[in-house]
């Protein structure tokens, strides 16, 4: 990586959490990296009221702060319209993810974007929650047989469902972890430790949950193309929680309990490493590192993907390796490879079948429109 780019990239993710003081060319360059990893809302709500800001980049700070803001709106209303469907449920309903640090309010929600609404019901009464949805108006995307089969019995949550007219999808979850994954588990530990939230039908996740579930959905629920934004998550989330007595001890014991010290693990590395985030080396030595071998790889992989490229050149090709080598990883965490093989093949064989079928354009006519 270019020192320019390193440097572009520590002002970046210095300012996600503090005011910047910099010039009208580094604020360009950092405003451009911002956008390409979605941190633009995080950086103008740490930068409100900075009046070292020049104003041509203020314009922008504003808008991304409005932008930020409405999606907030949108996410609270859409949780407000779940709440009313499902507020008489006879079993904990928990919101995760963006839409519990919009419940809880907070540093954590600040500037933060949200593509979609995702609550963990227990596995039990999943179908009926579907069917009280459906009956509700929210719709599922069309699939066809094999996908369906996907979600149901291999995935941890079941087909994407969207109120039509509204923007946001909902995403709901029986467990954090994919049934076939390599950190499959039981999820009644997370109820049995959820937490109400006053004056909402929905709980939370305890403190420590809500660290690993940010955890595995960064390093173990995606490929990492540009998700230095979960690692803004998780540094948040411990820079808030850390300053309850004896958290750290308890997410390090609940990381054993639940199975999860790998992705705790590199979690705490990488927020460390980019954020400074406070006693996350003493953590990790608690946790015990992976093998030497997964450790340098991961060290390697992680910053050419998850961290952007220069915005003024396509992806290098250290990046390009680095994010298929995610992809891969993020594969194999999923499924067995008995299993992985031939739905890689289907879906590459659905994919070149699509393509070859899919008409060519015709060539544009000037003057037509």
């Amino acid at each position: 990586m270019r020192p320019q780019l390193r440097a572009e990239l520590e002002l970046l993710l210095r300012g996600t959490r503090e005011p910047l003081c910099i010039d009208t060319a580094q604020w360009d360059r950092v405003l451009r990296l911002a956008r390409m990893t979605g941190l633009h809302g995080r950086l103008a709500a740490a930068n409100e009221g900075n009046h070292s800001v020049p104003e041509p980049v203020r314009r922008h700070l504003v808008s991304a702060s409005r932008i930020a803001a409405f999606n907030a709106r949108m996410l609270l209303g859409e949780l407000d319209a779940l709440a009313s469907v499902l507020r008489d449920a006879a079993f904990p309903v928990i919101a995760l993810k963006g839409g519990a640090y919009a419940l809880q309010g907070g540093r954590m929600a600040n500037g933060r974007f949200a593509s979609d609404v995702d609550l963990l019901v227990p596995n039990a009464h999943l179908r009926p929650v579907e069917q009280r949805l459906r009956a509700a108006g929210w719709v599922a995307a069309p699939l066809d047989a094999y996908d369906e089969r996907y979600y149901r019995d291999w995935s941890h949550e079941t087909p994407p469902m969207r109120f039509p007219g509204r923007v946001l999808e909902l995403d709901l979850h029986h467990a954090i972890t994919p049934v076939t994954g390599t950190l499959g588990f039981d999820a009644r530990p997370l109820f049995d430790a959820s937490v109400p939230v006053p004056g909402s039908a929905f709980r939370v996740l305890s403190p420590e949950d809500q660290v690993l579930h940010a955890c595995v959905h960064c390093f173990h629920d995606g490929d990492l193309a540009l998700r230095v934004r979960e690692i803004v998550d998780i540094d948040a989330l411990l820079r808030c929680f850390l300053r309850r007595e004896g958290f750290a001890e308890r997410l390090v014991a609940r990381a054993g309990q639940l199975g999860l010290r790998r992705p705790l693990w590199y979690g705490l590395r990488f927020a460390g490493a980019w954020l400074g985030t406070p006693t996350a080396q003493g953590m990790l030595e608690r946790i015990g590192s992976p093998g030497a071998i997964s450790r340098r790889l991961m060290e390697w992989s992680a910053p050419h993907a998850m961290l952007p490229s220069d915005p003024d050149f396509p992806p290098p090709t250290a990046v390009r390796l680095a994010r298929t080598a995610m992809l891969a990883r993020y594969h194999r965490l999923r499924m067995p490879l008995p299993m992985l093989v031939p739905h890689l093949a289907r879906k590459t064989a659905l994919r070149m079948r699509a393509r070859l079928l899919r008409p060519a354009e015709e060539p544009s006519r000037k003057g037509q429109p």
